[in-house]
């Protein structure tokens, strides 16, 4: 049987010294990070690792900009459509690497904590365009039932919700429960575009058994393949612009008001 590809210690060595010096996870890290990589070109899908050098973030994360035990491995749009984006949302500034903002765009992160390994679809607040691109999308019924389809091929493992940081929130809701009449909809109804935090994806316990030194990789691009295209659904491109059909500072579902 093949070993864990993060054993126990991998994860006790983020919660007991600053994740710096977590040198065995941050190894084991970049090297899955470099197959993920690998994978995601062979696939051909138009996401990509973080511009930053290294691509491999100790102590930052996607899901909360205050430090973090953890180790983060996001993908997201090219760093020319991060530019782009920002000059839209009114960073007239942003040019050279180190002045675009990763916070301020949708991410697929794949990250190792103490108490789980987590792939993830992120949408932060700060993300206020592609939010809004989302809102204005699902004020069309046939893309809200495009949505559910995209939803229901998903493991009945992943969860979804609106909360901040990097820990599972006891507020996610489970696949199946997701997927109830109106439940979609209804978890919809409740999103602030620029005020709420969107989420969704798998939660692996330290050694689960689904992430050996043999299988990791796979069982990692698997769930990121399931959920790269919601990610292609909500995110803002010139052909996948929905900003006109967005109300002015309202949400459709429910008529909140939502910032700038």
């Amino acid at each position: 049987m093949s070993a864990p590809y993060f054993t126990l210690q991998d994860h006790l060595q983020l919660s007991q010294q600053p994740v710096t010096e977590a040198a065995s996870s941050f190894a084991k890290c970049t090297e899955l990070h470099r197959t993920l990589a690998r994978r995601v070109r062979e696939l051909s899908w138009d996401i990509h690792p973080i511009w930053e050098r290294p691509q491999v973030l100790c102590g930052r994360s996607a899901t909360i900009e205050a430090p973090v035990p953890a180790i983060s491995m996001p993908f997201l749009r090219s760093r020319d459509q991060a530019v782009m984006v920002e000059r839209m949302m009114g960073r007239d500034g942003v040019s050279a690497p180190a002045s675009v903002d990763w916070h301020r765009h949708p991410v697929l992160e794949v990250r190792v904590m103490p108490e789980h390994v987590a792939v993830e679809l992120v949408l932060p607040p700060t993300a206020w365009w592609d939010q809004r691109n989302l809102t204005g999308k699902l004020s069309i019924q046939r893309h809200r039932d495009t949505l559910r389809s995209l939803i229901t091929r998903m493991d009945g493992e992943f969860r979804f919700g609106f909360w901040q940081g990097c820990a599972l929130s006891e507020s996610s809701l489970p696949h199946r429960q997701i997927l109830r009449a109106n439940a979609l909809l209804d978890l919809l109804g409740t999103f602030g575009d620029g005020q709420d935090w969107l989420r969704m994806g798998i939660w692996y316990e330290p050694e689960d058994a689904r992430l050996t030194e043999s299988t990791a990789a796979t069982e990692i691009v698997t769930a990121m393949a399931a959920l790269f295209p919601v990610y292609a659904f909500l995110l803002w491109t010139s052909n996948n612009n929905f900003q006109s059909f967005h109300p002015t500072n309202t949400n459709p579902f429910n008529g909140r008001e939502a910032q700038a």
